[in-house]
């Protein structure tokens, strides 16, 4: 009976006490710390100028949200008790040291944030034990390099962001592992070059910005194995030159932008591997004329903005004038002349078949532009059409009704014929004066040359000859130094006179091997005898 009556006494003190347990329990586990905004499972920790990290988070959170706070670092091991955090916003801080160690724990992580941070390196084994994430952001940083494993082991991340930091460089296959990215942003960052394995494991990837960077040229053998890549954004770089490096057949790009660059040579075949291209972007370039080949190969296009490149509106023009006369997409902008300057500024399709630049003297059939044409133009008269934002305009053009020669219809003759002829003229005049220079240098050359050898030989001479009388013996004083004089009045007289000589046939086979006739001097009147 004792018994009994106890267990009626204390039995309510029993449920009470485990009532009491329950809720405690209940209530640890969905703890929120004081300053901080929770919605069920989700903490929200924003705008409170917080420099560390809350301790009392709710170890079942599913989403942390500490975004535009004071943090600076990220320390070991900080989030390993949240075992079920799928979503961790970190954006708008000061961070600036991550430890290595610091998203250990968090495997469920699928979501990190990381932008708008003062970041300048990260460990490579940051990310490692993320291994469920699909979302990166670490946008807005000054990141200056990646580790060649900074995200090895990521296999389910889809969406990369690294955009606008100071990145020069992307590592050798650093994305191997992440086979499954599908968005990948590298824009606004300092790239000059790409290794040809940058984008090794990328095979899913569908969008890759690689706008605002300082490349320089654009080569597609960097890109063959970004097979499933739809869209490339490549304006705003100093790309000045596009080549195809070995030929392939990229089938499923659909859309290429490379605005605002440099280009003045679109190389030969560039875009003849691109089959599926749909939307092309190349306004606010250098272009000042596009080839044939390259324009064969805009078959599929459906959209095409050309507008703000300095187009020179001669003969040149004509080829893209008639293409774009045909072109049944939408054309953006209004391509217009940037030289000559006669034309400065006005619509080359106006230059072009208005004022008669492309009328030639003969037509060919297939160079014959329609009657009517349609070309889209933006956003300058949507009441014209049911479209918002496009406006057709139909320019009319004559069409001759044979292929025979039309006195009335000719080239007109530009001011680069005129600049040419005259060119040509100042050249040959150059030549000649320098040739007329040149006749003059060789011939008093000659003349400074000879005469003196020439005074040189007859000198020799002399002396010869008066050794030779002095060996026959002594003569008069007064008829040697008169002989003597009359040699070498004789050699003067040979020496003025020597320009003016012309030797006779028989004179001319005793020339010597230089050229010049020996002197023979003969002295009348006198005679020598031997003693």
């Amino acid at each position: 009976l004792g018994l009994r009556v106890f267990r009626l006494w204390i039995g309510p003190f029993a449920v009470l006490a485990r009532s009491l347990l329950l809720i405690t329990l209940h209530s640890g586990e969905c703890a929120c710390p004081r300053i901080c905004r929770c919605e069920g499972k989700f903490v929200y920790c924003e705008s409170m100028a917080l420099r560390e990290i809350p301790m009392n988070i709710t170890t079942g959170s599913l989403g942390l949200s500490l975004r535009y706070n004071s943090l600076k670092s990220l320390p070991e091991n900080h989030f390993s008790g949240l075992k079920q955090l799928t979503w961790l916003y970190l954006d708008h801080n000061h961070i600036q040291l991550v430890a290595e160690g610091a998203f250990v724990g968090a495997r469920r992580l699928k979501e990190l944030t990381l932008s708008s941070n003062k970041l300048i390196r990260l460990p490579n084994a940051t990310f490692h034990p993320l291994v469920n994430m699909r979302s990166l952001d670490i946008s807005f940083n000054q990141l200056q390099m990646l580790e060649a494993g900074q995200f090895r082991g990521l296999r389910k991340l889809q969406y990369l962001h690294m955009r606008s930091n100071q990145l020069r460089t992307v590592p050798v296959r650093i994305f191997q592992d992440c086979r499954s990215i599908e968005l990948l942003d590298l824009g606004y960052n300092r790239l000059r070059v790409l290794a040809r394995n940058a984008f090794t494991g990328l095979g899913r990837l569908t969008e890759l910005h690689l706008e605002h960077n300082q490349f320089a040229k654009l080569n597609l053998a960097h890109f063959p194995r970004l097979i499933s890549l739809r869209t490339l954004y490549l304006q705003w770089n100093r790309i000045s030159v596009l080549m195809q490096g070995m030929a392939w057949t990229w089938s499923s790009l659909q859309t290429l932008d490379l605005s605002g660059n440099e280009i003045q040579l679109i190389g030969p075949g560039f875009f003849q591997g691109l089959s599926k291209l749909h939307n092309l972007r190349l306004d606010s370039n250098r272009l000042a004329a596009v080839s044939s080949e390259t324009m064969s190969a805009w078959t599929g296009l459906s959209s095409l903005n050309l507008a703000g490149n300095s187009w020179q509106c001669n003969q040149n023009i004509c080829s893209i004038a008639i293409w774009l006369n045909s072109f049944q997409g939408t054309q953006e902008g209004v391509m217009r002349c940037g030289s000559p300057q006669n034309f400065l500024g006005q619509s080359i399709i106006d230059v072009a078949f208005k004022d008669g630049i492309c009328r030639t003297s003969t037509v060919s059939a297939a160079e014959i532009p329609k009657v009517s044409t349609t070309i889209t133009l933006p956003q300058t008269n949507r009441a014209a059409n049911n479209e918002p934002g496009n406006t057709k305009t139909t320019i009319s053009t004559p069409i001759p009704t044979s292929a025979s020669p039309l006195p009335s219809q000719s080239w007109e003759t530009g001011s680069d014929s005129e600049h040419t002829s005259l060119y040509k003229i100042l050249a040959g005049s150059v030549a000649l004066v320098l040739s007329v220079l040149v006749m003059l240098l060789v011939v008093y050359v000659t003349w400074k040359r000879y005469p003196a050898s020439l005074g040189q030989e007859q000198r020799e001479q002399h002396q010869q000859h008066q050794t030779l009388q002095g060996r026959r013996g002594r003569r008069p004083a007064r008829k040697i130094e008169g002989k003597a004089t009359r040699q070498h009045d004789g050699a003067i007289l040979a020496q003025e006179y020597y320009v003016d000589y012309k030797p006779s046939n028989s004179e001319a086979g005793d020339l010597l091997g230089n050229g010049n006739a020996a002197f023979m001097m003969q002295s009348m009147g006198n005679r020598d005898c031997q003693v």
